[in-house]
This record gives C-alpha cells, structure tokens and sequence, in this order.
C-alpha cells in the first residue's frame, strides 16, 4: 500500500468563482510555528483576508485543515478543523470535527483545502489520490446530511451541509459521518458559496517521519489514555453525558435559560438512564480508543445518543426531561445541520421573551409538542425560525431581552453556567471565537478538584494556560479528551498528594503554570513532525496561536468591551449567598499575564516576541 507523510505540506487553494485550483507549498517556518489544525488554518486566512469582509460573501475565506496526528494511530487522533469568519459572530472561528473526510484528505496527500469565491450553482469539491476536481451538485441540494451521504458513500467520506446551511442559518454546521463541526455556523459559509460538501477518498497509510520516535512515544501515550479514569474508564462506559450528574449537581448545568441552579428531573437524562435503558454500542472517531460516543435504542429506533451539550440545552435548558424527544430532535438537528447548542439556547430566550409577553408564540418551558416543527422552521427559514435562525444576539436587538440574552461575542454559552465555575467564566469573557467551552476547559478544574468553584484566586494563570494548551492541541490535532490523560498520568503528578497540588495551583498559579507536563504531547508530534519540539516551544505555539487569532480579531472591532459576560451571569445570584464572577479583578491580571494593553489588544512587543508579523 502507498504511504504518505503526516506531514505532506502541500495545501489545494479552490477558487469557487473562477474554478482555478492551484496546489500550494506550506512554508516551513509556518508549519514549525503553527503545526497545522487551527493554527495554520488560521495563518493561511490571516495572509489572505482583507478586514471588514462580510461573513456570507464571496470574500470570505473558508479553510478545512487536518492537523499532523491525522490518520496516525496517535490517540484521538482522527480529526480535522473548519475556520472561517463566522456569519454568527463576524469574528473569526474554528470548529472540530470526527468523521472520516480529514483521514482520507491527508490519505490522498493533502494537508488541508482553501476555498474562496462563489460558485454559480450548487457544486461539490471531490479529493482523490490524482488529484481535486469541482463537480456538480444540483441534484444533492436539498437533501439533509445522512441521506447525502448514504446516497453517495460510493464516492469516499464527506464533510457536507443540510438545509440550515443552504439557507443560511447563522449556527448550522457541518456534518461527516455522524460527528458534527457544530459551532459559529461555518455550515453557513459552506452554504453563501453554494458548497453542498467535499468528499475525499484516498487509500494511502499514513506514517510518521520519524517513526521510531512516533512508536516509543505512541506506547507510552496509549498506556496513559487507557489508565486514566476519564477516558480508560468514565468516557469509555458513560460517554461526555457523565457531565449531566457532574455539572447538574454543582450548580452549572444550564436550566430554564440560566435562571435555575439545579433540574429537580436530572435523573432522567443522565448518562446512568442512557446506559441502563437506551443504550445499544459505542461509536467514535477514526482510530479512537476512547469512543466516546452512542447509538441508543429510543422507543425501538436506533438513534446517535445525545452528547452532554445537547442533553443541557435541549433539556433541562427548556425544562425537558424526555430522553427519547432529545434524541429525537438531536437526529433533527444532525440531519439539517444545526449545532445544538445555539439552537438550544435560542429556543430557551425565545420561551422566555414569550413567558415575558415580549414575543408570542407557542414556545414554553417544558412543552415538547412544537420543538420538531420550529427546528424545521428554523432551518427553512420559515415564520419565526426566520428569527430564531439568526441566534440569541440578533433576536434580542430584534425583540427586546438583552439583559437575559446569553452569549458572548454572539456566540450562545456552552452548557457550563460560570456563576458555579468563575474561572469558565473568565475563559467564556475571553475566548476568541466566544463563549465557547473548547478554549480552555477551565470548569474541569474547579468541580470538586483543584481551585476553588468561586473566587479569583489562581483563575487568571490557569485560564491563559489552558486556553494556550488547547490551542496547540487543536492544532496538532488532539481531541480535547486527550489532555487529560497527558496532563495527569505521569509520576510527578500522580504522586503529589492532592493538597499539595491544590496549594500551589491556589496559591502558586505561576509556578503550576511553569511547570505542566507536556512531554507526551512533544514526543507524539516530534516523531510525527520528524523534528523535536521541546516544552517551551510546544506551549508558545498555542500562545502564538491565540494572540494571532486575537490580532486578527482586535483588526475587526474587538476590544475589552467585548471581554464580557451576559448580564444575567454578572448580576443576577444563581445560588442565595453565592459569591458573584469578579470578572473586572479577573481581566485584569489575565490582560497583564497576556501582555495586551488596557483595551484588549496585543501589544507590539508581545507580537515581536511571538513572531506574528504585523499587516
């Protein structure tokens, strides 16, 4: 069988407009300074994009980009990355995705893919082993995500759109296989340049470059991931819906619109219900171990089980307990390819701003009867989905409710209410693309573990250092599952008794900071890259990453005014007594670790120092 390098370094640029498609280089001093997946995604746009653009026209420019453990049997590493400037939000944005499309792309000898311009009719962008070609897709417009792909499996795995993207749905997404690149509704993007999808199909083994290294450094990490509770043990038999009896018993699962600490009916749409009376196998990403994910038996239909997110916004959110509707309206979202968490938190504040007398209709809390009819309507664009399609941001300057719109940056909240998690809150404020949780999982770190869920102390430090991490993990690219297990299984950590570790992340942020392990993550890109990439300059790129993608930002608007929390977060008690997100005290020191002035933007000596070139 043909073999490849992980690392190929040759990148399609497809021009929609013209039909041009033209094979470029990767320089090598990006590749070493951004890796790949969101990194060096975010580099070819910022090289190419001119401030100011319109999200949904033809200048946007949208790139999907494997990340160098792509197709390698390194751990959780089957994924791909999807950037753009997000017709949501109108910053820039990144979602990450499963599937099978980014395995076989890097199979047929491709890094990634740049699309520009528009095409005049519907089309479809074909990768094989000789090479890229643009074909028609008149007859597959319209069709929702599962039946394209099962009626087209012939031709190799897909990335493609549904109905929500065709119309322009400001948060619909992306869907390959059944994993879903849900947020900032670059299915949307896909949809303003009349691209039904891509499919790519290759049967090259991918390799590393140094693969001795690459094998010592993959038993060791393999070792880690299988040991390790979260994923050798709770993900493996519960999935990420354990989080429903974590979050939802710590006052963070988001409830009636963030109005309530705690869903008095969790027990039903817990992970513990899905294993006991729903569940039917596991199912994962390409060369997972973990397989995080279900196929569920929901009133004898199998049906892909609900994730954690989902089950938050679309059920105690809406005050629903019916795991089976869940389900039901989770293949819904899936077929029309729409991220369940804006169209979670969209439908609660329009409950809300209905029970508020602001906006009539039938939507109330705990009602099941109309949610399949408006998830429809929201992705035709039909009545009021027309409104609903354009998110909580834009409904609230449309109708009123902004002191109880949750979002930030326009970007609806992950399932993870900061009033119980301070540190989350800062790292929501923060983020680049919004109010995301896959910018530094801080949450994690405060739900009985190692800081406090209250408070500010140790929360700066810790947010910049996990978003940093995350970047260049998102880059590399490793499932965020995996930091777990390379964060935490070695022998410093493990042996250190737990309130010594509590005391110096408290107490010594800096120093905790300093010193996180990071060798197996050095070690599986080194032997994939083919060159060693020690401690330090791991970590730089992840900062590198993040204060280019908050450069390119600050160059559409974005300053410290937009580093917020919704109001409802910052002034209204979720718990009686419970202290509030000093978000204020927070930024502060964040800014000054950051190195960004006073107005949110990277200083010229923090942008000399991370090599980012200023345009």
């Amino acid at each position: 069988m043909k073999t490849i390098k992980a690392v190929n370094n040759k990148v399609v640029e497809v021009n929609l407009t013209s039909g041009a498609i033209d094979t470029l280089t990767v320089a090598e001093d990006d590749r070493r300074n951004y890796l790949g997946g969101k990194g060096l995604a975010l580099k070819l746009i910022y090289d190419r994009i001119k401030p100011g653009i319109d999200p949904l026209s033809a200048d946007n420019i949208l790139v999907l980009m494997s990340g160098p453990t792509t197709g390698t049997a390194a751990p959780t590493g089957g994924r791909f990355v999807l950037a753009a400037k997000s017709p949501l939000t109108g910053i820039f944005a990144t979602s990450y995705i499963g599937g099978h499309f980014g395995v076989n792309l890097k199979r047929a000898g491709y890094d990634g893919i740049i699309i520009h311009g528009k095409a005049e009719s519907p089309v479809y962008i074909s990768v094989t082993s000789e090479g890229v070609t643009i074909e028609d897709a008149s007859s597959l417009w319209g069709l929702d995500t599962y039946d394209l792909q099962e009626k087209e499996q012939e031709k190799g795995q897909w990335a493609v759109i549904g109905p929500a993207g065709e119309n322009l749905v400001r948060y619909a997404a992306v869907v390959s296989g059944n994993r879903i690149a849900g947020r900032c509704g670059l299915g949307a993007v896909m949809g303003s340049k009349n691209l039904k999808g891509l499919v790519a199909n290759a049967k090259a083994r991918v390799v590393a470059v140094n693969t001795d290294g690459f094998k010592k450094a993959l038993k060791i990490a393999q070792k880690k991931v299988k040991a390790h509770q979260n994923t050798g043990v709770n993900m493996v038999e519960l999935g990420t819906a354990q989080n429903v009896m974590i979050y939802g018993t710590s006052n963070i699962m988001p409830v009636k619109n963030y109005t309530k600490p705690y869903f008095d009916k969790i027990k039903n749409i817990s992970a513990e219900k899905i294993r006991d009376e729903h569940y039917v196998k596991n199912h994962g990403c390409f060369g997972c171990s973990i397989k995080c994910g279900r196929i569920g038996d929901f009133n004898n239909k199998k049906r892909v089980s609900p994730e954690y997110e989902t089950i938050a916004l679309m059920g105690s959110n809406l005050e629903i307990d019916e795991l089976p509707k869940i389900a039901e309206w989770n293949e819904t979202l899936n077929r029309l390819g729409m991220d369940s968490i804006s169209a979670g938190n969209t439908i609660g504040f329009a409950m809300e701003l209905n029970e508020k007398g602001m906006l009539k209709s039938e939507l109330e809390f705990g009602k099941t009867g109309n949610i399949n009819s408006i998830l429809e309507d929201i992705a035709y664009r039909k009545g009021l989905g027309d409104d609903l399609a354009e998110g909580v941001k834009r409904l609230s300057e449309k109708y009123g409710g902004k002191e109880f719109a949750i979002h930030v940056k326009g970007l609806e909240l992950a399932a993870y209410d900061p009033r119980g998690c301070t540190g989350q809150g800062l790292g929501y404020a923060t983020a680049n693309c919004g109010a995301t949780h896959l910018s530094g999982a801080t949450h994690s770190v405060e739900v009985g573990s190692y800081l406090q869920p209250y408070g500010t102390r140790g929360k700066a430090h810790m947010v910049k250092m996990m978003q940093d991490v995350t970047d260049v993990a998102n880059s590399a690219i490793f499932c965020i599952q995996a930091q777990y297990p390379f964060l935490e299984e070695n022998p410093t950590y493990k042996n250190t008794p737990d309130f010594i570790l509590k005391f110096v992340m408290r107490y010594l942020p800096a120093v905790s900071a300093a010193t996180i392990e990071l060798s197996d993550f050095c070690s599986l890109v080194s032997g994939i890259m083919g060159y060693k990439i020690n401690h330090k300059e791991y970590y730089k790129i992840g900062e590198r990453i993040f204060n280019l993608e908050r450069y390119m930002n600050c160059r559409e608007g974005i300053d410290s005014t937009d580093d917020t929390l919704p109001e409802r977060l910052l002034g209204e008690e979720l718990i009686k007594g419970a202290p509030p997100i000093e978000l204020k005290k927070m930024m502060k020191k964040y800014y000054k670790l950051r190195g960004w002035d006073d107005k949110g933007h990277p200083k010229p000596g923090t942008l000399e120092r991370l090599n980012i070139a200023v345009s």
